[in-house]
């Protein structure tokens, strides 16, 4: 009977475990279109500058170790194919905690494999800017914390050319902070 206790346990705490542990995967996803060409990006990599500026780069296709590895550096997304960067400060000028109402630019740039004409670049101020709409924004601006978004672009062109997306991601902060990145101000 006891044996039967300690196995139920031992098996009780791998269980939630593994639950943990999925729980923290890093999970992205974009979907949008640019123009008349939709979209949907699945994968992403993550750069924190100064403890404040965050710089998510969402692609097709998983990128390398080595990719990874050298964007978390610098913070620089070299955007071929299809994929998109938001560099951003998302809990404004003093860091610390995310805030979906703190103050701050978020630039976001998007290219599309069919067409390099469709490349964009664009940048919104938060909150006031209503192209974007920030619908939760939560995390710790750590090294090894975790960042949450749901962020809404729906914007057009003076030519008349729409561009609209829908990113949801809940990623982990790297552990160790780039050379450069997005400036933050005190």
């Amino acid at each position: 009977m006891r044996f039967a206790r300690t196995r139920a346990l031992a098996l009780a705490l791998l269980a939630g475990g593994a639950a943990a542990g999925a729980a923290a995967e890093d999970r992205c996803l974009v979907k949008g279109k640019m123009q008349d060409q939709s979209f949907e990006l699945k994968s992403c990599a993550v750069a924190m500058y100064d403890q404040k500026g965050v710089t998510i780069w969402f692609t097709e296709k998983p990128l390398s170790a080595a990719e990874v590895e050298k964007f978390q550096l610098g913070s620089y997304a070299d955007l071929s194919g299809t994929s998109m960067y938001m560099a951003f400060c998302p809990g404004g000028a003093k860091g610390g905690a995310a805030d979906a109402k703190a103050p701050g630019s978020y630039e976001w740039s998007v290219e599309h494999a069919s067409s390099p004409m469709l490349m964009q670049s664009f940048l919104f101020k938060s909150p006031a800017d209503k192209a974007q709409k920030i619908e939760k924004l939560t995390g710790e601006l750590k090294p090894g914390g975790r960042l949450a978004g749901k962020i809404r672009v729906s914007t057009k062109l003076d030519q008349g050319q729409a561009y609209s997306w829908d990113a949801d991601f809940d990623v982990a902060l790297p552990a160790k902070g780039a050379a450069a990145g997005p400036g933050c101000g005190d």
